[in-house]
């Protein structure tokens, strides 16, 4: 039987300590929750633009990024040192090797999330969240108004520089200059 998250909001948890109530199930697998910043927050419900946009914008980077690093779709990002666990609908590490997830071996270098009803918070409190790690590339693929929203060079927990770019655009991740996007390749097709 699963607590009210309610209950769960009244104090901060650890990564071990969240990763403890999964286990006895105080947490039940079926409920969409991630820990920021040591409180348990309910992720917002996935729309069929959002599942076809996270599935295009991984599929771009796979093939984008084959061989020079490691692509994963809705994976957890265990941010220890902010007690967080965010769960980013892609996340691009430096090694290629997809064995080396979670380890000293590799590091995120690109993070994106898809936005619509958790747009307002995904451009602040995960934005702040992911530069106070040190990401050192956050997207937003903005499905409310149909642009991405590049932030780059984390600095003292905020982005410095922030840039949007609409359809007709070409974007190519910091870490990886030679790998050239199209910015409406990562949208759902207006229907």
């Amino acid at each position: 039987m699963s607590l009210p998250l309610q209950t769960l909001a009244q104090r901060r948890f650890t990564i071990e300590e969240y990763h403890r109530m999964a286990e006895t199930g105080i947490l039940e697998p079926c409920e969409r929750v991630e820990l920021i910043r040591g409180v348990i927050r309910e992720m917002s419900p996935k729309r069929r633009a959002h599942v076809v946009s996270a599935t295009k914008v991984f599929t771009v980077l796979m093939k984008g990024l084959e061989g020079r690093a490691s692509v994963y779709l809705e994976v957890p990002l265990g941010l220890e040192n902010l007690d967080s666990e965010p769960e980013p609908d892609v996340v691009a590490c430096s090694n290629p090797d997809v064995e080396s997830y979670g380890t000293t071996e590799t590091r995120p270098l690109l993070v994106i999330e898809v936005a619509d009803s958790s747009l307002r918070y995904d451009l602040t409190e995960k934005a702040a969240l992911y530069a106070a790690a040190q990401i050192p590339e956050y997207w937003v693929v903005n499905l409310v108004d149909r642009v991405l929203e590049v932030h780059r060079r984390a600095v003292n927990g905020a982005y410095e520089v922030r840039n949007r770019l609409t359809g007709d655009m070409r974007v190519s991740p910091e870490a990886w200059p030679e790998v050239d996007l199209d910015v409406s390749s990562l949208f759902p097709k207006v229907p």
